[in-house]
């Protein structure tokens, strides 16, 4: 059984040196400021302040000090929750709460965005003359997204040619030596708020799709049923079935980090109820999952937020609703709530969100499989770069196996 902070802590996943861990705390808490002195030097003593309320971390062969960075996330909020420090009210919560304020400010309606996203691959473990399919993300034109002008390039490649689908650019390669693999796009679009779209009834092929009891993270387990059911019984509409999902998740788990290698694979909502704790795109599975166990059709849409500051891939729902249409619901409500406690921002997903730059559409559309062996266990890191941000994925020695940036061109 998981921990207080949703998993077992160990020291195999604590081997981020302390300086990237600094960088990942003044993103999150000083996005705004990330650059100044002052902003790192305050990241630092809230790391500190947390190790000596008790998060663990290994000493190095130098003496250096090594992070697992979803204990510290975990840590954090776990931290706050229980008043013991005021870090994430006080910095994380403010600054998520100004990144989403600042981008409706900016706009009541749909906003043009252009950018440079760009995914290195890593291939210096990849042995010459394998056959390689790599792929970047990309918007998925639709209701959300238009205008959509994508510019390709792979700079390893000059000459290659380069697939184009809904949700992904492609190529096809067999490798010769080379360290790295750079796929990029050029992307400008309209991205519009994203509210229920009322339209033709839901036809039977996709009611019977959105209502599958398995897919992917979404299993609709027999405890899951008799949860749903718990919560709302057969005769409540489903809006206000939604209503008690949503309040339920708010009120009774954690939105934090995971480490994927050990959630249940067979039964990963039930997981999230043993551990209390949920993520981005566990969260959005279980509320499509209690959808489906009370025969409301519900999907998963994966994405990137456009925040200017911090532009990261993300996971929410949609729901389908009578006379309604899709409708999207995100738990990074519950952050900006303060775990659920502000009423005032609690809803602030509940049934629209703001522009986004949607990529999958599962079970349909999809970007698919990287390209690269991906480890069971590994970390994510986001951190700040001129004009964008930049997320790698590495193995728990530190080794990179891609990384994306986000850069802002206007």
């Amino acid at each position: 059984m998981p921990g207080s902070l949703g998993f077992n802590a160990d020291d195999r996943y604590r081997t981020v040196p302390e300086i990237q861990i600094l960088e990942i705390v003044t993103l999150c808490g000083w996005a705004y400021e990330s650059a100044s002195n002052v902003a790192i030097e305050a990241s630092r003593q809230a790391l500190q302040s947390w190790t000596e309320l008790g998060l663990k971390f290994r000493t190095g062969p130098n003496g250096g000090r090594f992070f697992d960075p979803v204990e510290v996330n975990n840590f954090m909020k776990r931290a706050g929750l229980d008043g013991r420090d005021d870090f994430w009210v006080d910095r994380y919560v403010h600054t998520g709460r100004r990144l989403v304020s600042d981008l409706a400010e900016i706009a009541p309606g749909p906003l043009v965005f252009s950018l440079e996203f760009t995914r290195v691959f890593n291939l210096r473990s990849v042995p010459q003359g394998r056959r390689l399919r790599l792929r970047l993300p990309l918007p998925l034109n639709g209701d959300f997204i238009q205008n959509l002008e994508i510019t390709p390039c792979c700079e390893t490649h000059p000459l290659a040619q380069l697939h184009r689908s809904p949700g992904r650019l492609e190529i096809q390669l067999t490798t010769a030596g080379e360290p790295e693999v750079k796929l990029a796009a050029g992307l400008t679009f309209t991205a519009h708020p994203q509210i229920p779209r009322p339209g033709a009834p839901l036809a039977e092929a996709e009611r019977a799709l959105y209502l599958h009891p398995r897919e992917g993270l979404i299993v609709v387990s027999e405890r899951i049923c008799t949860l749903a059911h718990s919560l709302a019984a057969p005769s409540m509409p489903p809006l206000d079935a939604l209503r008690a999902f949503w309040e339920y998740i708010s009120r009774e788990l954690v939105c934090g980090a995971l480490h994927y290698d050990q959630i249940d694979s067979i039964s990963p909502c039930d997981w999230i109820l043993d551990s209390g704790w949920y993520d981005c795109q566990l969260g959005a599975s279980l509320l499509v999952a209690l959808c489906r166990a009370r025969g409301i059709p519900a999907r998963v849409l994966g994405g990137y937020v456009l925040y200017r500051l911090a532009p990261s891939m993300h996971y929410w729902a949609e729901v389908w609703i009578e006379d309604q249409g899709w409708t999207p619901f995100d738990f990074l409500s519950w952050d900006l709530a303060v775990g659920g406690r502000d009423p005032l921002w609690r809803d602030h997903f509940f049934g629209r969100l703001d522009a986004r730059m949607p990529t999958q559409c599962l079970p349909r559309c999809f970007t698919g499989a990287l390209g690269v062996p991906i480890p069971q266990s590994w970390h994510l890191l986001q951190v700040a770069t001129p004009g964008g941000l930049k997320a790698t994925l590495m193995d728990l020695e530190g080794t990179p196996l891609y990384s994306d940036t986000f850069r802002w061109t206007t």
